[in-house]
This record gives C-alpha cells, sequence and structure tokens, in this order.
C-alpha cells in the first residue's frame, strides 16, 4: 500500500482499538450495563486500573516497536483485546471484572493505541512531512466516539451488555487481523531474537535520553490528562444524573467526534507555523472552558454549546502531544520516549475517572468536580507557556555558551 492509504487503514485501526477498549466503557459504566451489574464505582476502578497498566507496558511496547516495529505488535494486541472483552463479558463478581480490565484490556491498550501507530509514522514520513500526516492520522481517526458510543448503546439495548462487549471483540480482531497483514513497515534497525534483560537495558536507553524539558513537559501532560480524562469519561453518566435521556446522550456526545474532526487535521498541521507547545496550551484553556461548561448543564443548549467547545480540541491534544515529543526525540529512541510519556498519560487516565468517581454520587458533587478540572486544565495551559519559555531561554543561553 502507499504510504497515506496505510494511514487511512491505521486510523481505521486506532478508530476500533480506542472505540472497543475505551469509548465503549462510558456506555458500560451506565446503571442498565456493566455499572448496574458491578456498581460504577467498580468499572471506574477497573477502567483506571487498565489505563495504569497500559501506561506500564507501554515503555516495553514502546521498546518492541523501535526493535521489531509496530505490525506485529498491533495485531498481538488485537488478538489480546478480544480475548480480554470476552472475559469481560464472562465475569461475574466485581473483583474478576476488575482483574480482567486491569491485567488484560490494560496490556492490550498499550499495544493498539496510538503509540505504536506513532513510530510507524515517523518512520514513514520525513520531519517536514509530519504534521500533515498527523493531522490526516488524527482526522480519519476523530470517529471512533461518533461511531462506538452509539453502536454501543444500540448493542447493549439489542443484545444486553454481556453480549454487546462480544459483539466489540469480534469487531476488534476483526480489524486487527486486517490492518496489520496490510501495511508495510521499514526495516527496524534490530533483528532476530532479544532476551528479557537486553529489552530492558533498551528501555533503560530510551529513558535517559530526556532532558529536563522533556520531562517537566510530561509532567504538565500528565496533570491535564487527570483533568481531561476525568471529566469527558464521566460526562454521559453526569448528564444522566442531571436528568438527561440516556440515548439522547450517547447520541449527543457521539456528535463530539465530527465536531472535532477539522481541528484534528489543522491543529497538528497548523504545528509547522505554530509553535506545537501554543496549539496544546491553547487546546488546554479551552477544554478548561468546556468543563465549566459541562458541569452546570441544565438545557439541552447547555449541552450543544459543551459540545461544539469540548469537540472543537479535544481530538487534536494527543497529536500535538506526540508532535512536541517529535521535534526533540525524532530518533531512534521516538518509541521508547513516547512510551516513557504514555506511562505518565496512562496514570492520568487512571486518576482522572477513578477520582471524579469519587464525586458521582450526586449532581452536585459531579458539578465540584468538573468545575475543579477546568481549573486544572487552565492551570495547565498557563505552565505550558512558561514552559515555552524556559525553552527558549534555555536554547539561547547554550548557543551563547557554545559560541
Amino acid at each position: 500500500m502507499k504510504r497515506w492509504a496505510q494511514v487511512f487503514a491505521v486510523a481505521m485501526f486506532i478508530n476500533t482499538s480506542y472505540g472497543t477498549l475505551s469509548y465503549a466503557f462510558s456506555v458500560l459504566i451506565s446503571p442498565d450495563a456493566a455499572g448496574g451489574a458491578f456498581g460504577a464505582r467498580t468499572v471506574s476502578l477497573g477502567f483506571g486500573a487498565a489505563l495504569l497498566v497500559s501506561g506500564i507496558a507501554s515503555l516495553g511496547a514502546g521498546t518492541l516497536a523501535d526493535l521489531f516495529g509496530s505490525r506485529r505488535l498491533m495485531a498481538g494486541g488485537s488478538v489480546l483485546g478480544a480475548v480480554a472483552l470476552c472475559l469481560l463479558a464472562g465475569s461475574r463478581e466485581p473483583w474478576q471484572a476488575v482483574a480482567v480490565m486491569a491485567l488484560v484490556v490494560g496490556p492490550a491498550m498499550a499495544a493498539t493505541f496510538y503509540e505504536p501507530v506513532y513510530v510507524l509514522m515517523n518512520r514513514w514520513f520525513a520531519p517536514a512531512e509530519r504534521p500533515k500526516a498527523y493531522g490526516v492520522l488524527t482526522f480519519f481517526s476523530g470517529f471512533s466516539i461518533t461511531i462506538y458510543t452509539p453502536l454501543t448503546r444500540w448493542l447493549v439495548d439489542a443484545a444486553g451488555w454481556r453480549g454487546a462487549v462480544v459483539a466489540l471483540a469480534g469487531i476488534l480482531f476483526a480489524v486487527g487481523m486486517l490492518v496489520p497483514a496490510l501495511i508495510s513497515e521499514p526495516a527496524r534497525a534490530t533483528e532476530g531474537r532479544q532476551s528479557f534483560r537486553r529489552l530492558v537495558s533498551e528501555t533503560r536507553a530510551g529513558l535517559r535520553q530526556g532532558d529536563r524539558a522533556f520531562w517537566l513537559f510530561t509532567l504538565l501532560f500528565f496533570v491535564a490528562t487527570v483533568a481531561f480524562s476525568g471529566f469527558s469519561f464521566h460526562m454521559i453518566a453526569q448528564l444522566e444524573s442531571r436528568g438527561f435521556e440516556k440515548t439522547d446522550v450517547a447520541n449527543a456526545i457521539a456528535i463530539t467526534g465530527i465536531v472535532s474532526l477539522p481541528a484534528r487535521l489543522l491543529l497538528p498541521a497548523a504545528s509547522g507555523r505554530v509553535s506545537s507547545s501554543i496549539l496544546l496550551a491553547a487546546c488546554f484553556m479551552l477544554l478548561a472552558v468546556a468543563a465549566v461548561i459541562a458541569s452546570a448543564a441544565q438545557e439541552w443548549w447547555h449541552v450543544w454549546v459543551y459540545i461544539a467547545v469540548f469537540g472543537a480540541v479535544f481530538g487534536a491534544v494527543y497529536p500535538l502531544r506526540a508532535l512536541v515529543t517529535s521535534d526533540r526525540f525524532a530518533g531512534e529512541y521516538f518509541g521508547r520516549m513516547i512510551g516513557a510519556q504514555a506511562l505518565f498519560i496512562a496514570v492520568g487516565r487512571a486518576l482522572g475517572p477513578a477520582t471524579i468517581g469519587q464525586f458521582a454520587d450526586n449532581r452536585r458533587s459531579y458539578q465540584v468536580a468538573f468545575q475543579i478540572a477546568g481549573l486544572v486544565l487552565l492551570l495547565s495551559a498557563v505552565g505550558m507557556v512558561l514552559l515555552l519559555a524556559y525553552g527558549a531561554r534555555d536554547r539561547r543561553g547554550r548557543e551563547i555558551s557554545d559560541a
């Protein structure tokens, strides 16, 4: 396949993996699904544990992608994800559901989410082409929430939540086998067998490449992720708690995927002219506004304003993060560096839903939690701007010293 056709193929893969292993859970947490069988807090805990484990596994996944490539990693992760969903459908006790999500769904996420695909993109495209390529990838990956939120709701209504989860497993398996078989991959720097000790050594070598600015950026993104993932994961449940009808809510939130399409394409592409750090800070500010709007939604027009603001930027957050990282670490260690970031992001994505889940008892608690999330995002945006200024000053200092 040609390079751009392969971008469309991996976008279909991302749509499927995120849809079945992430967005579906925003419906499954509902009272008539797994949330009713195990409790919303249990599902939040299990999903958070899955994200945490996926972050730990991402360290190894990034190393494997650097050394051996992404295709086999993606295919294996799809098989593991399909098995995980089937095991979840068969769970009868809360501890079983949590164990499946943490120990099986988590590693599957690490192998099938964006990080292995980012490694492919950096191999397919030269630095000057990457902003456009990332924009195209993110644009065509933007249909996941639009497809899988209403699809999961329909499957739950038609076949019950256990039948819905098995159907999602079948979709993940089919796409996860097809796409890696269709795409190509440049030759890797390392071939042949590697011992576990060697893989650990290679992972450590990657971690040592990060400088102070890299780790400060990673920390800021982690803090923002806690807030961003927390309120977005609980959005459907929060609106239902405010009296909005559940099917209408699922369909409305699904529209955010369509609203996000222009920013998914344009913002990463614009990073060739405007600093990707500045664009990312602007996204954080608008997400802060969205969280505050959602916190007090009482009428449908409030919901539509939230969808407009949130949808305008949320899809560009992760590709902009990858572009900021790629600007500094685009070489042989890129998979390991972005895998290290994925660990912090996964911890943030785990803490966010779990933290806001503790406020899920009533409408007022949800409102306060969403407003705190908005404040955290605003502070993260300010920190991103300050870090950019620090980085520019640090670079000038090194240039003067070298002269």
